[in-house]
Formats: structure tokens, C-alpha cells, sequence
């Protein structure tokens, strides 16, 4: 088996220090590195096949490239469903971005200081804001809408305006049934129930509604009859407008919108 090169051995044989190689790897401009040193780096780099890791890479930028992603603890099926299909798709998409994604139980609420950001997806209000106390680093709300004065953080949420649009235009104006898994933030509760004339919160079979059904989560397709109409969300448009957010909220930049719909 070949050796594993680390950035220790990149290092001892350009002669340099691991920092800089972290740097070289970085393309860090705003430290004075010769030319001749960097091309001597990359080169090594080059010989032994290095791939640099997270480590290499947070020694130059200050950042781990991790994300934590709370989710609440559930008995459903369907929202345990539901849950998987996010934060795979979350996964992807930050992976994409150079970035690792770690779960996290929404039973630990607890200052964190090994990740760049946290993201909580359908959590209450109360758990985002008591998390938010805990922690200075970036916050983001993945469907959970936050009654604050002042947009702190981002909040990234369904357009459920846009699905009413379609719902319309396909049965007719508010002659159907809305139906969704029962979320557990309550604003958006209210906000669903504020934009569809008829909604019905489902988490057992039992509470199919009759009659003309909307829906937009992929788990609950085998839980309600096939003609039911099926609006999916865009999860990895959404996914990639969190990835926009988190980067915005690490880099602190100031007046930009924090509230959005996807």
C-alpha cells in the first residue's frame, strides 16, 4: 500500500513551514510568499499526489468547512422521511461547496465551537432562539420563521404563495385541500393556514382529508390517493440559497435581504 502523504510531509520536503503550505494551497494572496516557493510547493504537491483535507484547509482560512444541522426528534415516519431527503440534499450540495455536514440531535442544545455554521431545519421557536443564545457564530432557519424585530439571521422558507398559484390555476381557486406534515414551528403553521383557504395537517392515515388534495413533500406520495395533485418543492434550489445565506452570514455582509422564500 502507498503511503498517505500529510501537509507535514509536503512541508519538511519543500523546506517550509506547514503554514505555508496551507497558504499555497489556499492561494492566500494577503501573505508574502515568493514565487519560487510557491512553485516549489505545488510542485512537491504535484510528486506525491497530495490531496489537501479540511485540516490543511482551515489552517489558512480559519474555517472548519463543516455545518451543523439540527433536526428535531420525531415518531413519524413520514417527517423522519421527509428529514433524510433534506439534509441529503443539503449534503450534496455543501459537499459540492467544499463543505462536510454534521447532524446534531435537538436534544443537545450547547455552545459549539467546531463548526462555521449552524443550520436548523422545522425546529420550534423556542429551540432556534435558546441555540442562538448559546452560540455566536452563523444561524440559519430552514423552514422556521422567527417573529424578531430585527433580521438577524436568515431564514430560508417554502413559497407557499407560489404553490397556492399553481394549486389555483390546476383545480380551480381554493377548491382543494392542502395537505402537509403538521410542522413543528408554529409561525409557519400560521402562515400555511394564511395562505390556503383549506389545510390539513397529516402526520397518520387516518387524517386524509376527501375531495381535491394539494401536496409538495415528496414522503407523503404513497400516503395520499394518486390523484392527488403533486407540487414538489425545489429542496436543492432551496439547499443552495442555504449554502448562499451561510456563506453571506460567515463573511458578516451587512444589508442584504434575510428573509426568504424558495
Amino acid at each position: 500500500m502507498s503511503k498517505k502523504y500529510t501537509i507535514r510531509d509536503i512541508a519538511r520536503q519543500a523546506g517550509v513551514s506547514v503554514a505555508t503550505v496551507s497558504y499555497v494551497i489556499n492561494n492566500r494572496d494577503d501573505q508574502r510568499i515568493s514565487e519560487e516557493t510557491k512553485k516549489k510547493v505545488r510542485q512537491i504537491i504535484n510528486l506525491y499526489d497530495y490531496k489537501p483535507n479540511s485540516s490543511a484547509k482551515s489552517l489558512a482560512t480559519n474555517k472548519t468547512y463543516t455545518a451543523a444541522l439540527y433536526l428535531s426528534h420525531e415518531d413519524s415516519l413520514y417527517k423522519r422521511s421527509e428529514q433524510l431527503h433534506v439534509a441529503e440534499t443539503l449534503s450534496a450540495v455543501l459537499k459540492r461547496h467544499g463543505y462536510h455536514l454534521l447532524l446534531q440531535d435537538e436534544t443537545d442544545i450547547s455552545q459549539i465551537d467546531y463548526t462555521d455554521a449552524l443550520l436548523c431545519y422545522d425546529t420550534t421557536t423556542d429551540f432556534f432562539c435558546e441555540l442562538g443564545d448559546k452560540n455566536l457564530i452563523p444561524l440559519i432557519a430552514i423552514d422556521i420563521l422567527i417573529d424578531a424585530p430585527l433580521p438577524i439571521f436568515f431564514q430560508i422558507c417554502t413559497d407557499y404563495r407560489k404553490q397556492k398559484e399553481q394549486a389555483d390555476a390546476h383545480f380551480g381557486t381554493d377548491n382543494y385541500v392542502y395537505c402537509c406534515l403538521t410542522p413543528n414551528n408554529a409561525e409557519v403553521r400560521t402562515l400555511i393556514c394564511n395562505t390556503f383557504q383549506a389545510v390539513s395537517f397529516i402526520d397518520r392515515n387516518q387524517d386524509i382529508p376527501s375531495g381535491n388534495i394539494v401536496y409538495s413533500q415528496s414522503s407523503m406520495r404513497t400516503l395520499l390517493p394518486s390523484g392527488s395533485l403533486y407540487l414538489p418543492c425545489d429542496t436543492h434550489s432551496k439547499m443552495e440559497q442555504v449554502f448562499f445565506c451561510m456563506e453571506l452570514a460567515m463573511n458578516r455582509v451587512p444589508d442584504c435581504a434575510h428573509l426568504c422564500f424558495v
